[in-house]
């Protein structure tokens, strides 16, 4: 804040770059263990992986760079990854700088990529770090991860994506398993590898809580971060959800929709 940055995006300390580092090697070993000959495949990917979506978040596209080097692809901002209380641009408000103003400082990313979906903020609803008007948060940001799950698999159906987002994202994960968030964590440059066959279910192949295999060093200050049931309780009007029956199993049997 006293160098004149906007204090929800902040930029990656030096610990947080050596870890974006060490995850992007960590990376290219999964996908060459699961690529036959880490071959590039028909549809354009490099390496087995076809897009990589960050959310427009500055520590966000820094932790994403080392990744978009190693295997020769751009970044593409998605604003469905935004962050939790994420502060849309309107008519009003123009918070976060555009893909095009960011691709001035990081030229791996795809300035002209159109987000699958875009965040609206909820009336009545301000971001308490910024006071921007704000999505919702935990409940309208579940429903956003609900929508874009579906819309991820009709959009990308078959092909190998990799996402750079939050610790709240843990929900987007939920929302693909279709189960609980409540034993669910992120840990910093944690990795969720999910997987399916066809039209089946999707299965954890790999849980993000835990980070020690591949990262040498976490800040004493970080942990792995998960949801619980304040964060959709309603009464101190900082959290919403619990008004609507959204909660840690809202995405337990949730309806197949895409509602953009």
């Amino acid at each position: 804040k006293k160098s004149g940055c906007l204090v929800t995006d902040p930029p990656l300390s030096a610990l947080g770059h050596r870890q974006a580092s060490e995850t992007a090697a960590y990376l290219q070993k999964i996908v060459k263990e699961n690529t036959p000959n880490n071959e590039d495949n028909e549809e354009g990917g490099s390496g087995g992986i076809h897009k990589i979506l960050v959310s427009p978040y500055l520590r966000v596209i820094q932790t994403a760079t080392p990744t978009a080097h190693a295997f020769g692809i751009p970044l593409s901002i998605e604003n469905g990854l935004s962050e939790a209380h994420a502060t849309p641009d309107t008519s009003e408000q123009q918070v976060l700088p555009t893909p095009h103003q960011r691709f001035a400082y990081f030229p791996m990313l795809d300035p002209n990529y159109n987000s699958l979906l875009n965040v609206k903020p909820t009336p009545g609803f301000y971001c308490p770090k910024t006071g921007f008007a704000c999505e919702a948060f935990a409940g309208r940001y579940c429903q956003r991860m609900e929508t874009f799950a579906r819309c991820l698999e009709r959009t990308h159906y078959g092909q190998t994506i990799v996402m750079f987002s939050h610790a709240a994202s843990v929900a987007l994960v939920a929302a693909f398993v279709r189960c609980s968030m409540t034993d669910l964590k992120f840990a910093p440059c944690g990795v969720y590898h999910l997987e399916r066959v066809n039209d089946g279910p999707w299965k954890i192949v790999q849980s993000g809580h835990d980070n020690t295999s591949y990262v040498e060093e976490n800040s004493p200050t970080t942990y792995p971060w998960g949801f619980s049931g304040k964060h959709f309780e309603e009464n101190d009007g900082k959290y919403f959800g619990s008004s609507e029956g959204i909660d840690l199993d809202y995405f337990v049997g949730a309806p197949d929709n895409c509602n953009l």
